[in-house]
């Protein structure tokens, strides 16, 4: 047995010999902490097992089955967000809060409102002898201080014949619930009182102006208008919580049904027969135009069982009959005098019959002739003999009519993205939305597993695109009969187009929707699905990208010839070695796509074109496409950059050393964790392009690549280990020096971009550059790369304090400057004169010495 299961076995146990225990009688009866029970003791509130009360402390109680809210029709459907919410209101802490029930006249109001008080009692909030006290504020709309005298009471002399003190209705409440019906024709004076009670708990008697009583009521009030027009708004805002009840005619058949059962059940017990209906007097009761609630639905159920009482004999059964309804059938509901019974229809069982059989042909279908055309053919037959065989009751048209809304806003954007919108018809999505209210009414339990195989076997790429659509679509539906309805009615024609195609076709692209736009303009100009679209951020590593293709590729459960890909951005070798693992047949990649070269692949693919063609003809694309379907990671000589921080680093890295370099060389960016993986899955041929390894981790040297973390550079060592490597690709000392300066200049930007307020690094950095030169000339020094990222950041960040006022250096004891120092002030001074004119600034003694004391080091040697 589970834990929270014991615990509710405890609370059992306890509650023999109490009404309700707290979380700490249970914790201590178990001997566990009041922290674990009281997570068990939640989980069986939120699982309807227990109820609640109290604050501190809570307390808890056995939620039994005969909950009253069950006698409301609907309470476990369409109004099961209604009693969620008055179940709230009466259990809030400490004296729950009041609520507003809206509705049309005769939906249903006060028997909510009663049920309310009745479910406050049962869980103890108020007392078993508390009172429900009602006004129908409608009765005194005329008369505002009648009215008042009625609510609140009157002292002796307060008016002509008061005389003798008189409690109000509000007195009579006290301790439980006042309900207020029409509650839209209370007086503005009134309504003015109310809210000073709704607060404050106190009101005065009609005649008393000194001395106030106080009660503990709590209220309910009911209204068929819109609140906001008829009442105050101050009134509103006391009342948090309101609920409305929707008329009959908006109610699920289900439940419309249920109500008639209930109400011929009511009848019956009356009477002392057995009442037998049916099913076209059901059906005329339910699409009759006089239904506008349920008080005149049951008026209607009175009305007939009254007229056919007239016309009946002695006998046991009272058999009902409408002059109004012309249809003739002979299934009908039996009520039962005795005894409640679970709505049922009599063509149930008749259906679940029809529908096994169905299934059967179908299964007979795809294993013998596998025409899609003849299960299509088994579908639309099995749904006209529903129609035409049955009881019109078999179908919620209110439950179609939703899912014909639903299925038409799904399937349109699927069929859009895959080019099927033309083949997509309104007489197939009902026919659809019709077939699924019957499954989802009779709540149908035939065995699918075996079918859905066989679909999925038979039509991988058409149950595909079933699934896209069965993924968005919001409703609770079996899965399994959903594909089966959706392959079979909506995809019938076009399966076997889709089935057809030799060739799989993927694009993958970074950033927004750009894949999926392609893609929807590519198959929709084809007519057909050829591609699917993957858009991915900007970062994302190509252990994603591969993933969900991998995803994709099981999906297809079917063999092609070939599988082209086309990307957008990244390494094509990474792709191509990951994906190619993933596939039994040949793999095209091809990079920097556009929607021109995407629609001339397209064509080629529909019109069966061999993928050895294909791969001819797209090496003729421009060399911008970079084609690849060849072993290693290029065949061009290549730099890989890598940065732990993610890929938009590495892309920075790229743009300073193709700018800056003059090398023909690839520049490969890879996600780390792809590039360890690389590293170790393959052996040096993969890499024998590869000059070296830019990182800004640690990576252990590999294969005999060359790997160098970005950060060492700034140290002597690091700055040697690039020069050297550099100047075996050909590069010269100027460009070596170039290439450093910018990567100075980009570290040193970001480092600082977070803790500059005004200036602009891009633009002050430069300017910092040509200062610390200078300083490097005077001198005939060459400052460590490290030493220039200090001076760059202490620099730049000197000028903005300097620009908003400076250090305060009155409290800066003066220290005795050397010669050297004195000199060095002289020439900084000198160097810093165009900087402190453009900004406006003065670089002082304080500034100078700590500059003065990053540079003494070098001065010394």
């Amino acid at each position: 047995m589970k834990a929270k299961y014991q615990v509710l076995s405890k609370v059992e146990n306890l509650l023999a010999n109490k009404t309700k225990v707290t979380t700490q009688d249970v914790a201590k009866a178990m001997q566990l902490s009041r922290g674990v029970v009281s997570t068990y003791l939640s989980q069986l509130y939120q699982e309807g097992l227990l109820l609640k009360s109290g604050t501190k402390p809570v307390y808890w109680q056995l939620n039994s089955n005969d909950d009253v809210f069950a006698k409301m029709i609907g309470s476990d459907g369409s109004l099961k967000k209604v009693i969620d919410k008055c179940k709230a209101a009466v259990n809030y802490p400490p004296n729950g809060f009041p609520l507003i029930i809206t509705g049309p006249s005769g939906s249903g109001k006060s028997f909510l409102a009663s049920l309310i008080y009745e479910y406050a009692k049962q869980v103890s909030v108020i007392s078993q002898n508390a009172n429900f006290v009602v006004l129908n504020c409608a009765d005194y709309a005329n008369n505002p201080e009648l009215l008042s005298s009625v609510l609140f009471g009157y002292k002796k002399g307060a008016f002509t014949g008061a005389d003798q003190d008189h409690l109000g209705l509000v007195d009579q409440a006290d301790g439980g619930y006042l309900f207020l019906d029409e509650i839209h024709r209370l007086p503005r004076e009134s309504q003015e009182k109310l809210f000073v009670l709704l607060d404050s708990g106190k009101f005065y008697p009609l005649g008393e102006s000194k001395h106030f009583k106080r009660v503990n009521v709590r209220f309910i009030f009911a209204t068929t208008e819109d609140i906001t027009n008829h009442l105050l708004k101050t009134f509103r805002r006391r009342v948090p919580l309101k609920v409305s009840l929707s008329s009959i005619s908006k109610r699920p058949l289900v439940e419309r049904c249920k109500l008639i059962e209930n109400f011929f059940k009511k009848e019956a017990i009356k009477i002392d027969r057995d009442i037998e209906v049916p099913t076209d007097v059901v059906d005329y009761l339910l699409k009759s135009e006089l239904i506008g609630n349920v008080g005149s639905l049951e008026n209607q159920v009175k009305l007939l069982c009254a007229e056919n009482f007239n016309r009946a004999d002695n006998s046991s059964i009272l058999k009902i009959t409408s002059s109004k309804n012309e249809k003739e059938n002979n299934r009908s509901w039996l009520i039962k005098s005795s005894q409640y019974i679970n709505l049922t229809f009599s063509s149930s069982d008749e259906i679940n019959v029809k529908l096994a059989s169905f299934v059967k042909t179908l299964l007979k279908n795809e294993k013998i002739n596998r025409r899609i055309e003849n299960q299509s053919l088994a579908m639309n037959q099995f749904l006209r003999d529903l129609h035409e065989n049955l009881s019109v009751l078999i179908v919620d048209e209110d439950y179609k009519n939703y899912l014909y809304k639903k299925l038409t806003a799904t399937l349109k954007p699927v069929f859009l993205r895959y080019g099927l919108l033309k083949d997509l018809k309104k007489v197939k999505i009902e026919q659809a939305a019709s077939l699924l209210s019957v499954l989802h009414r009779e709540n149908n339990k035939t065995d699918l597993k075996e079918l859905r195989e066989l679909v999925e076997q038979h039509y991988p790429r058409t149950t595909y695109i079933c699934n896209q659509v069965k993924n968005a679509l919001d409703i609770k539906i079996d899965a399994n009969w959903l594909i089966i309805v959706l392959l079979y009615v909506i995809c019938d024609e076009i399966a076997p187009e889709i089935e057809k195609q030799k060739l799989l076709g993927i694009m993958v692209c970074h950033g927004g929707a750009v894949a999926s736009n392609i893609c929807s303009i590519v198959n929709s100009l084809c007519g057909s699905y050829i591609f699917e679209a993957f858009d991915m951020p900007i970062d994302v590593s190509n252990r994603e990208i591969v993933s969900q293709i991998s995803c994709y590729i099981r999906k297809q459960n079917r063999n092609y010839d070939g599988t082209i890909l086309l990307f957008d951005m990244g390494s094509l070798a990474t792709l191509y070695k990951n994906i190619k693992a993933l596939l039994n047949n040949d793999l095209l990649v091809i990079n920097n796509i556009t929607t021109a070269i995407a629609l001339d692949l397209g064509l080629q693919i529909q019109q069966g074109t061999s993928f050895k063609k294909i791969a001819e003809k797209a090496e003729k694309y421009p060399d911008s496409m970079k084609i690849q379907y060849y072993e290693g990671i290029s065949q061009k000589s290549n730099v890989i950059v890598s940065c732990m921080s993610g890929v938009g680093l590495s892309e920075e890295v790229k743009k300073i050393l193709k700018v800056t370099l003059k090398s023909d060389i690839e520049v490969i960016t890879m996600d780390y964790r792809d590039l360890k993986s690389t590293l170790q899955r393959h052996d040096h041929s993969y890499f024998k392009n590869t000059k070296f390894i830019l990182t800004t981790n640690d990576v252990p040297k590999q294969n005999g690549i060359e790997v160098l973390n970005l950060y060492d550079v700034m140290d002597e060592d690091g700055d040697w280990k690039l020069r050297q490597l550099l100047k075996q690709m050909g590069e010269d000392k100027k460009t070596i020096d170039n290439l450093i300066k910018e990567l100075l200049k980009f570290f040193t930007i970001g480092g600082i971009k977070g803790r500059l307020r005004f200036l602009n690094p891009e633009v002050v950095i430069p300017e910092i550059q040509e200062i610390v030169v200078k300083f490097e000339k005077f001198y005939h020094l060459n400052f460590s790369n490290k030493l220039k990222l200090s001076l760059y950041m202490h620099i730049a960040l000197m000028l903005e304090r300097l620009m908003l006022g400076g250090v305060d250096t009155s409290d800066v004891h003066e220290k005795i400057i050397t010669k050297d120092e004195r000199d060095f002030n002289v020439i900084a001074k000198k160097i810093f004169r165009d900087i402190e004119e453009k900004y406006n600034i003065t670089v002082n003694d304080y500034e100078l010495s700590l500059i003065y004391e990053l540079l003494k080091v070098n001065f010394n040697k």
